[in-house]
């Protein structure tokens, strides 16, 4: 980490360098030069965004792949019989390729006494969890809780209150919150399908082969399963999809934060905008170690140009500044915070203009919930593309999502 943050030391030194140099030049607001600056200003902002975007996907990779080997590294309590070592495992995932080779269907149904049920090895099952929370923001800072049915959950809608009373005194309920609300948890269906070539699974079962064929292939269908469900943890409207966080604010759960008015660009932000969102979230929800911003690119391009005026000289420093230890840290290991406050980034986040489109969320995200239905679910289908020597292989996952308690969020909406 230390080679990454000083990388993204060096460029925001030469970042903020720049943006002093056009405001001197022009007399303009530093968060202007996007579209005032000139087209040699304007390609510079550009690489150094870039230059820094990769350096934090760096650093994000690295740090993901230090948790997976220490939890890997972490001994795993359980039944001798009930989980295969890790050498059958292999002997069963090359004995599944082999079969498949072969379409010998009756080798495949053998095997899915020791995989995920359908002939696919639990090895291969495995990777596929393991890359779908990599590559998933809002799986790595919210809840996700395993639950085997459909279900209705009721909750308060605020904190219950707390009285001074006398000894022996009656305990009033006046104050207290209503626990009417429901929320209706159900696992919405989400499937990928990858077709293997008949060359690519023979290909796969030569020496060595056997786990950079999985790999691949968990890999790709990984990636596409967490990104589609990531625009639903974000975008979801809860009509026949899971309850995104940063839906359209427009008769959703979350009813406080700032406006920039209607149908305002991102452009008109401003650091005070940034500073009223955060303090309408009550200190009780700032304090978690879940607090923090959730954002696009786009709206962290224009916040890294910001200045606050912050010390009595009238210094002016940027709104958003590189941590210095772990405890500035976003999830992923970026280190850099907003107003001291950690931040995610997801693409799924809105940037087009338009009437209470959400453009930044900042909360306390142990109250945005992820319901996982059991794991990952696949089965093999040798038919259906057999006419080009391919088997498809299909992998699906039930989930849904839900805003738990609104009042520990906010929005920047335009």
């Amino acid at each position: 980490m230390s080679d990454e943050l000083n990388e993204i030391q060096q460029i925001t030194h030469q970042y903020r360098k720049s943006l002093d140099a056009f405001e001197r030049r022009t007399g303009l607001s530093t968060h202007k030069v996007d579209a005032l600056g000139s087209g040699e200003e304007r390609e510079k902002f550009a690489k150094m965004d870039s230059d820094l975007d990769a350096v934090e996907m760096r650093a994000q990779l690295a740090s993901a792949r230090a948790r997976i080997q220490q939890l890997e590294s972490q001994p795993v309590l359980s039944r001798a019989a009930s989980t295969p070592s890790a050498e059958l495992e292999q002997q069963q995932s090359a004995r599944w390729l082999k079969a498949m080779v072969r379409n010998d269907q009756a080798e495949l149904r053998a095997l899915s006494t020791g995989t995920s049920g359908a002939g696919i090895p639990t090895d291969m099952e495995r990777r596929i969890i393991s890359r779908l929370w990599d590559a998933n923001v809002m799986r790595q800072i919210s809840v996700v809780t395993q639950i085997d049915s459909k279900r209705t959950i009721t909750v308060e809608n605020a904190l219950p209150t707390t009285s001074l009373i006398n000894e022996a005194a009656a305990i009033g309920e006046t104050g207290d919150p209503s626990y009417g609300t429901a929320v209706s948890v159900t696992p919405y269906k989400y499937a990928t399908r990858v077709l293997l070539s008949q060359e690519f699974i023979e290909d796969g079962i030569g020496d060595g082969g056997i786990g950079t064929a999985l790999d691949y292939v968990a890999n790709r269908c990984a990636l596409s399963m967490a990104l589609e469900q990531e625009k639903a943890y974000v975008q979801g409207t809860g009509s026949s999809q899971p309850e995104g966080i940063a839906g359209s604010a427009s008769g959703k759960p979350i009813s406080q934060g700032v406006d920039l008015g209607s149908g305002a660009a991102l452009t008109t932000l401003t650091s005070d905008n940034l500073i009223d969102a955060l303090f309408t979230v009550k200190p009780v929800y700032r304090n978690s170690p879940r607090f923090r911003w959730l954002m696009s690119d786009t709206f962290l391009r224009t916040v890294r140009k910001l200045k606050n005026s912050v010390t009595s000289s009238g210094q002016l420093e940027y709104i958003w500044t590189p941590g210095t230890s772990t405890v500035n840290q976003m999830v992923g290991g970026i280190p850099a915070s907003i107003l001291g406050v950690p931040y995610s980034v997801s693409q799924y986040v809105p940037t087009t203009t338009g009437d209470n489109t959400v453009y930044c969320v900042v909360g306390d995200f142990n109250y945005f919930e992820i319901f996982d239905r059991t794991g990952i679910s696949s089965f093999v289908d040798p038919y259906s593309a057999s006419n080009n020597h391919r088997t498809a292989l299909i992998f699906y996952s039930r989930t849904d999502s839900h805003i738990m308690l609104a009042e520990a969020f906010a929005y920047i909406r335009g």
